[in-house]
C-alpha cells in the first residue's frame, strides 16, 4: 500500500509539471502571434443577461414626457382622459380643416370638442369593461372576441350618436338628422372594418397600456388628414368634369366614415377620428352648386378675369369681417365657460342638490361606490381649482356681527355647523370639505393600523326616508398613512408662506389660524379608533391603540376625537363604562397633551346614541369629568330601527328589506333623540360641574357637538338652543349634495333675522 501510494503522488506530480509546461508553451505561442493570452485565474466569458432597454425609452425628453403622462393617467385616468380626448379632438379636427383646404371654421371646431367631451367619460366606461370581459384562455381568440363586440355593439351607437349631436349643433330639423344618420351610419360603419380591427390587433399585442391611447390618438389624427386629403382630392376631380360628376358617389366619397375607438383603457382619446365626419360633410359639395357656380379655373368667357378683379376689391373687408366674427365668437365662447365654472363652482348652484347627488345614485347602484365617487371628484376638482365653494356665505361671515359666529375652544368660529366623520375616512379632502363653507370638519375614523373592515356590500340607501345603513367596519389606511397626508398639507402651507414647518405647529405668522385646520375660524377634528383584532376586554392593547393614534396623529389636529360608540365595531361601545371609559380617557388626555407643538390639541368623546339610560349617560359624564376630556359629541348611528319610519310614508320591498341589514342607520328620523340627547347631556354635564365645586370661574364649560339627524337650518338652531355649540351634518349632506352646509347657514340666517325683526 505504501508504494502505490508513493506511485500515484509521483504521477501527480508528474501530470502537474506537464499541464504547467503546456500552459506556458500554449502562451508563448499566443504571444508571438501577437495576440494576449488570457490569465489562467480569468473567468469564462458569458453575455450580459440584462435586456436593453426599448428603443422608445431611450429617447430622451420624449421618454420623461410619455412616463409623466403615465403617472398622470395612473393617478387621475378620468380627468387624464378627459383632457387628453378635449386635445386630440381639437388637434384632429385642426388637422382635417387644414387639410380642407378652406377657411377655419371655429365653431366646427368647438362643436366637435364638445361632442367629444360629453362622450370621453361614457366611452371610457364602456372600454373598461370591454378589457375586463371576454378574457380566454386563447389570447387570440380574447382579442378577436373583444374587436368584434366592439365594432358590432359600440360602432353603430357611438356612430349614431357624433352624427346626431352634429347635425343637432349645426341646426338641422329632426328630418333632417334622420336623413343624415340613414345615409352616414351605415357607411361609416361598412369602413370601420378596413383599418381599426388591425391597428387593435397591433396596439393590444405590442403597445403598453399606458401609451396606448398616444398611439391610438396619433394614428386617428394621420388616418383622417389621410382621408381629408382625399376628400380635397375629390373635390378637385370634381372641379374638373361638373358634368359627369355623379352626386351619390361624391357622398360615398366624402363619407368615408369615423374611425371607430380602438378597444383600449384609454378609449375617450381616440373619439378623435370620429370628427371626420365634421369634416367632410362640409366638404360635399352638391351637382346643383357645381353647375350654377363653376369654378373660376374653368374659364369665364364673359368677363371671368373682371369678376375676379372686383371680388379682389372687397376682399380686405371680407377679411375683416370673418376676423371680428372669429373675435366675437372667441369672447361669447370665453364668457359662456366664465359664467358655467362661476355657476358651477357656487354652493348655492341648484345642480349640486338636484341633479348631483341623484345622478351619483343612478350611476352607483352601491352607496359605497357613490361615496368613493363623489370623494374622488371633489379631490380632483379641488386640484383643478374647479371645485364647489362658498361665495357670498363666506364673505359674510369675515364682517363683524356675523350672528353664525361662535367660541369653541378658544377659536372664534366663523360658523358652528360641521361635517361629521365618515365623508372623509383617510384625511383625503379636508380642504375641499372646508371650502364647502363647514366650520367644522370631521376626519375618520382612523385605526392604528390599516384594516378593510367588514365584507362588501356595507352601505345600503333608504331613499324615502333620505336615510342610510352602514356597517363599515371602521375601515382605515392606519394613523401613519393619515399622519403623512396631514403633515404634507402642513408643510405645503408652511411652504407657500414662507415659514417652517414648526413656524405652523405653533401658529406662529398665521394671524391665530388653528395648525390642524390651517384655515381661519375653522377646527379639523381627527377620530380615533382602536383596531378591530384588539380584544375589547383588554383594556390596556385598547388604550394602547388609542394612544398609538394620539401619538401620530396629535400634531396636525385641533381636536382629537375618541370614538368608542361604532355599532359596527364588536365590543366598542363596552368601552363606555364608567371605569374602562375613564382609563382610556385620562391616557389620551396625558398623550394629547405632550404633543409636539405649542397650542395642545383639545380631546372630545363620541358616545352612542342607543345608550340614552340615565345611568349610564351619568358614567359618560363622570368619566368626561375625572379624565379631563374637554367635550362630548352625541350621537353617532344607530342599531335601532323603530321609529324610523314616519306616518304615511312607505317603503318599497327592497327599502323594507334594506331596514333589516345589520349596521348603524342615519338620517333625518334621528333628530328627535339627538335633541332630546343633546338637552340632556347639557344638564348632566353642568350639574356634575356644580356638585363636585368644579364650576369656578377657571373651569371651562364642557363643550358639546351635536350630531344625528340634522338636515336644515331650523334643526341645526333647536340642537344649539338645547346646548350645543356645533351642529354636524354627515347623511343630510349626501341626499342634499354639497350645497348642503351654505343652506343650512342660510337657513339660520333667515330664522335669526326674523328673530330680530319681531
Amino acid at each position: 500500500m505504501t508504494v502505490q501510494a508513493a506511485c500515484r503522488a509521483a504521477l501527480r506530480r508528474h501530470a502537474q509539471i506537464f499541464r504547467q509546461h503546456w500552459q506556458q508553451r500554449r502562451a508563448q505561442s499566443s504571444k508571438s502571434d501577437g495576440k494576449t493570452a488570457a490569465r489562467p485565474e480569468d473567468p469564462i466569458a458569458t453575455p450580459s443577461n440584462v435586456p436593453p432597454l426599448p428603443i422608445w425609452q431611450r429617447l430622451g425628453p420624449l421618454t420623461r414626457a410619455a412616463e409623466a403622462f403615465a403617472r398622470a393617467q395612473r393617478k387621475r385616468p378620468l380627468t387624464t382622459q378627459l383632457c387628453s380626448s378635449l386635445v386630440m379632438f381639437a388637434c384632429s379636427d385642426l388637422s382635417a380643416q387644414k387639410m380642407g383646404g378652406k377657411d377655419y371654421d371655429p365653431t366646427r371646431t368647438a362643436r366637435t370638442v364638445l361632442i367629444g367631451a360629453i362622450s370621453s367619460i361614457p366611452a371610457y366606461k364602456w372600454f373598461i369593461f370591454l378589457s375586463q370581459s371576454f378574457n380566454y384562455s386563447s389570447r387570440l381568440l380574447s382579442l378577436a372576441t373583444k374587436i368584434v363586440v366592439n365594432q358590432l355593439v359600440f360602432t353603430p351607437v357611438f356612430n349614431t350618436y357624433f352624427f346626431g349631436m352634429q347635425a343637432l349643433l349645426a341646426g338641422e330639423d329632426a328630418a333632417a338628422i334622420w336623413e343624415r344618420l340613414k345615409r352616414t351610419v351605415p357607411v361609416s360603419f361598412v369602413n370601420a372594418w378596413k383599418l381599426w380591427p388591425a391597428v387593435n390587433a397591433f396596439m393590444f399585442t405590442y403597445v403598453p397600456i399606458e401609451y396606448r391611447s398616444i398611439f391610438s390618438g396619433c394614428v386617428a389624427t394621420g388616418w383622417q388628414t389621410y382621408l381629408s386629403y382625399l376628400n380635397r382630392r375629390a373635390e378637385e376631380d370634381a372641379s374638373a368634369a361638373t358634368e359627369k360628376l355623379d352626386p351619390p358617389r361624391i357622398d360615398a366619397l366624402c363619407w368615408l366614415g369615423p374611425v371607430l375607438p380602438l378597444v383600449t383603457m384609454a378609449a375617450p382619446y381616440l373619439r378623435t377620428r370620429h370628427s371626420l365626419s365634421a369634416a367632410f360633410r362640409s366638404r360635399a359639395v352638391p351637382r346643383a352648386s357645381l353647375l350654377s357656380h363653376p369654378p373660376s379655373r374653368f374659364g369665364n368667357q364673359n368677363g371671368g378675369s373682371r369678376r375676379h378683379a372686383s371680388s379682389s376689391s372687397s376682399a380686405t373687408d371680407s377679411l375683416l369681417l370673418a376676423r371680428l366674427k372669429i373675435f366675437l365668437f372667441s369672447s361669447s365662447v370665453a364668457a359662456s365657460l366664465y359664467v358655467a365654472y362661476y355657476y358651477a363652482t357656487d354652493t348655492r348652484a341648484l345642480v349640486h342638490r338636484w341633479a348631483v347627488p341623484p345622478l351619483l345614485r343612478l350611476l352607483y347602484p352601491d352607496a359605497e361606490d357613490a361615496h368613493h365617487a363623489g370623494t374622488a371628484a371633489l379631490k380632483t376638482l379641488y386640484a383643478l381649482n374647479l371645485h364647489p365653494r362658498e361665495r357670498a356665505a363666506t364673505a359674510a361671515e369675515t364682517l363683524p356681527g356675523n350672528p353664525l359666529s361662535v367660541n369653541v375652544f378658544g377659536t372664534e368660529l366663523r360658523n358652528p355647523i360641521g361635517i361629521s366623520a365618515g365623508l372623509d375616512k383617510n384625511a383625503d379632502i379636508p380642504d375641499a370639505l372646508f371650502a364647502l363653507g363647514a366650520g367644522v370638519v370631521e376626519v375618520g375614523g382612523c385605526t392604528p393600523f390599516p384594516q378593510e373592515g367588514n365584507p362588501k356590500p356595507r352601505v345600503f340607501r333608504v331613499p324615502s326616508l333620505d336615510g342610510l345603513i352602514n356597517r363599515y367596519g371602521l375601515n382605515s389606511r392606519g394613523a401613519d398613512a393619515m399622519a403623512a397626508r396631514l403633515r404634507d398639507r402642513l408643510r405645503k402651507l408652511a411652504r407657500g408662506l414662507g415659514l417652517s414647518e414648526r413656524d405652523v405647529l405653533d401658529a406662529q405668522g398665521l394671524d391665530g389660524t388653528p395648525p390642524g385646520s390651517l384655515h381661519p375660524g375653522r377646527l379639523l377634528l381627527v377620530q380615533m379608533a382602536k383596531n378591530k383584532t384588539t380584544p375589547e376586554k383588554d383594556v390596556d392593547a385598547v388604550i394602547r391603540d388609542y394612544v398609538y393614534c394620539v401619538d401620530r396623529l396629535a400634531p396636525y389636529a385641533d381636536v382629537l376625537v375618541v370614538n368608542v360608540s361604532s355599532p359596527n365595531t364588536p365590543g366598542l361601545r363596552d368601552l363606555q363604562a364608567t371605569e374602562p371609559l375613564t382609563r382610556l380617557l385620562s391616557a389620551v388626555v396625558d398623550e394629547a397633551r405632550r404633543a409636539d407643538r405649542k397650542l395642545k390639541p383639545k380631546v372630545m368623546v363620541k358616545v352612542s346614541p342607543d345608550e340614552d339610560d340615565d345611568t349610564q349617560m351619568e358614567g359618560v359624564v363622570q368619566a368626561v369629568w375625572m379624565s379631563g376630556v374637554d367635550g362630548v359629541i352625541v350621537g353617532n348611528t344607530t342599531k335601532r330601527r323603530q321609529g324610523l319610519v314616519p306616518q304615511g310614508v312607505r317603503l318599497n320591498a327592497k327599502e323594507q328589506k334594506t331596514l333589516t341589514e345589520e349596521g348603524g342607520y342615519s338620517g333625518p328620523a334621528l333628530f328627535d333623540q339627538t335633541l332630546n340627547l343633546v338637552g340632556r347631556y347639557r344638564k348632566m354635564l353642568d350639574a356634575y360641574s356644580l356638585q363636585s365645586g368644579e364650576g369656578g370661574a377657571g373651569t371651562a364649560q364642557k363643550v358639546i357637538f351635536a350630531t344625528g339627524g340634522i338636515t336644515n337650518g331650523d334643526q341645526a338652531l333647536k340642537v344649539l338652543n338645547a346646548g350645543a355649540s356645533v351642529a354636524m351634518v354627515y347623511t343630510g349632506m349626501v341626499y342634499g349634495g354639497s350645497g348642503t352646509v351654505t343652506r343650512i347657514k342660510s337657513e339660520m340666517r333667515e330664522q335669526i333675522a326674523a328673530k330680530k325683526a319681531v
